[in-house]
């Protein structure tokens, strides 16, 4: 009983006080070790009775950026690797990398799986659930982007977890549920991206791209601009590189007037960027994103003025 009454001033505060906090953390690597650290503790108080479904999700989504950094350097090292011709040293930092994508892919997974335990499947419309905070929207919205991130990192690390596929049409049916002019364009921005991936998702004469665009300003106008990664990411799958520059760029350029409240979602949305434009430099010049670069492209004329010294010792 004491353990119970313990997990559950646990999981209160959690909801009531700590995740709001972190929230305003724009220090990603505070809440990569946050997630890490907290994941298990919180979780292991539901063998006493307790229900930490909800910060569960978050927990799982905060410590899956931790893997998805290590994942990123190692696709890093690989293109390396690649540019000069070390075969031994690209198959190594191929295999690391898949090994990170299959961790990230299993916390995303666990973390949708908690999502849909605390407020069930969504076949219809007529199924979506109460939710009765802004806290449970953020977990319900979170949970779907999850499961989108472990559908990619599971095909990233050849398909080892198995996660079922259904999961797309799920997460899109889902998404309608959220208030997409509340919650900064993400779940419009959740559909379009899928539709453009997954075309036999769309309905009739949609323009996912265009739709993609415009959940991206509404991030740009609401101060947190997680609908940019969507746009970004879906581009990219797709191979339009127009519209990833665009994208890009876009992130760079709306850096001011950001929301403090939401700091870490707009930081999570920053690394997910930094880490596409580092690897398109990468490829392209065998080093990483100029610091401060973001938005910006080595096939850009630069003028004297804008090289930085330092970046060539």
């Amino acid at each position: 009983m004491v353990y119970k009454t313990t997990g559950d001033i646990l999981v209160n505060f959690g909801r009531g006080e700590m995740t709001a906090y972190v929230m305003t953390y724009d220090d990603l690597g505070m809440a990569c070790a946050t997630g890490e650290g907290f994941t298990p503790f919180l979780t292991s108080f539901e063998t006493v009775g307790s229900k930490p479904n909800r910060l569960s999700v978050l927990m799982n989504t905060l410590a899956a950026t931790c893997s998805d950094a290590q994942a990123a350097e190692e696709e890093l090292r690989y293109l390396r690797a690649m540019n000069k011709g070390d075969v031994t040293e690209a198959q190594d930092a191929r295999a690391a990398q898949k090994r990170y994508a299959q961790l990230s892919a299993k916390r995303q997974y666990e973390a949708y799986r908690r999502m849909v335990k605390q407020y069930g499947e969504i076949e219809t419309l007529d199924d979506c659930p109460r939710l009765r905070q802004d806290f449970d929207e953020i977990v319900f919205m979170s949970g779907l982007l999850s499961g989108v991130q472990s559908l990619l990192n599971d095909a990233a690390s050849d398909v080892s977890l198995g996660i079922p596929r259904d999961i797309a049409a799920k997460v899109e049916r889902a998404a309608q549920c959220l208030d997409n002019e509340k919650w900064w364009g993400v779940p419009r921005g959740i559909r379009a991206s899928l539709w453009n991936i997954l075309p036999m998702l769309a309905p009739d004469n949609v323009d996912a791209m265009a739709e993609l665009r415009q959940a991206a300003q509404r991030g740009y106008d609401s101060g947190v601009r997680l609908s940019s990664t969507l746009y970004v990411i879906s581009a990219y799958s797709t191979g339009d590189d127009d519209e990833v520059r665009n994208g890009l760029r876009g992130f760079a350029q709306h850096d001011e007037n950001l929301d403090p409240d939401y700091a870490m979602m707009d930081a999570i949305a920053g690394f997910m960027l930094l880490g596409i434009s580092d690897r398109l430099w990468t490829e392209a010049t065998g080093k990483r994103t100029p610091f401060g670069g973001l938005g910006t492209f080595w096939d850009e004329s630069t003028s004297d003025s804008d090289i930085n010294i330092d970046d060539l010792l």
